[in-house]
């Protein structure tokens, strides 16, 4: 069965260059204002956003980077336009393919575009129909057990357990019911290199470098606010979901944005950060290189994996079952290179 992911993380704003705004509330993200038209839609935890989501708008037209896993969130999200004063809302990003960045294209009406690389097209046209058939199956046992935690729950509401029920149960609960809701909508217009929008209050930039998270990334660049939306290839204090991508060429995307000048990055999941947040990831990929690298070396079997504690400066890292698996990717592709 193929993995479904990605989930959400921790929404406690930091102090980089962003401000609450007041214009919209929704139960399932928060709007944050980064600059004049440039505005990020933070999961919530207890939501169904699930991923986090931008808004561009340079003066002429407004893009959405990402749409969210569930249809109804992703209306919410045209109800927030309305209240807004921005330009006419022309195009929808997809960073890549994972089914919380995509569903919600469905609720965006024709004359707004949907834009991806042409593989992350592919990869939507291949595994969506089979990933909603095995959600069906599967979901709705999920959703019944983080429901009845949820609903049995007598403990501390701040706690770590309480918030890992706060995050599992309405992902479950969105996939049960995908079976139902979601008509999935293919992109439109294909972004394999660059792409720019020039606007008379800003640049857009939509740059793809291939595989890294998945087969195929995109991320959208403000180089006049210096902002940046990396879409999954970067994680906020959360364990990233590494075996559909490349470690190396994920590792390569990231010395790409080093390059750029960026003060602000919306990432994937988790709270908006500052540039630091590319060597943290860089570093966690590297650390996973490292730790596969000394288990082979020292003649474990694959299985021993699962005995591996996270390491501590990881530890309080959400999403914390993906680990194991990262681990696992990581040394089946040292494997892989040392028998080659």
């Amino acid at each position: 069965m193929r993995l479904i992911v990605l989930l959400f993380c921790t929404i406690f704003l930091c102090s980089c260059r962003v401000e609450r705004s007041d214009r919209f509330r929704s139960l399932n993200f928060e709007l944050v204002e980064l600059g004049e038209g440039v505005y990020s839609c933070i999961h919530k935890f207890g939501g169904k956003a699930i991923c986090n989501v931008g808004i561009v708008d340079n003066g002429e037209e407004t893009i959405i980077f990402d749409s969210f896993l569930s249809p109804d969130v992703a209306k919410e999200l045209l109800e927030a336009l309305k209240e807004m004063d921005l330009s006419p809302l022309k195009y929808v990003v997809n960073s890549h393919s994972h089914n919380d960045h995509i569903r919600g294209n469905q609720v965006f009406p024709n004359e707004v575009k949907i834009i991806s690389t042409t593989r992350t097209s592919e990869l939507i046209e291949k595994w969506e129909p089979l990933d909603i058939i095995e959600e069906q199956k599967f979901a709705p046992d999920r959703y019944s057990y983080y429901d009845s935690l949820y609903n049995s729950f007598k403990g501390d509401k701040l706690s770590r357990e309480y918030q890992q029920i706060l995050m599992w149960r309405p992902y479950y609960e969105t996939l049960s019911n995908s079976h139902i809701e979601v008509k999935t909508r293919l992109p439109d217009i294909f972004v394999d290199s660059v792409q720019n929008f020039e606007g008379p209050n800003r640049r857009i930039q939509l740059l793809s470098k291939g595989q890294g998270h998945t087969e195929s990334d995109l991320i959208l660049y403000l180089p006049d606010d210096e902002i940046l939306f990396t879409g999954d290839l970067i994680f906020n204090e959360c364990h990233p979901y590494v075996p559909h991508g490349s470690i190396s060429k994920w590792k390569d995307w990231l010395d790409f944005m080093n390059s750029l000048d960026i003060q602000t990055i919306m990432p994937g999941h988790g709270d908006i950060g500052t540039k630091d947040l590319v060597d943290h990831m860089k570093n966690y990929l590297t650390n996973l290189e490292i730790s596969a690298r000394n288990i082979y070396l020292k003649g474990q079997a694959i299985e021993d994996i699962e005995s591996i504690e996270i390491p501590a400066k990881y530890k309080e890292w959400w999403f914390d079952r993906f680990y194991g698996t990262n681990l696992r990717f990581a040394y089946e592709v040292h494997e892989k290179e040392k028998v080659q």
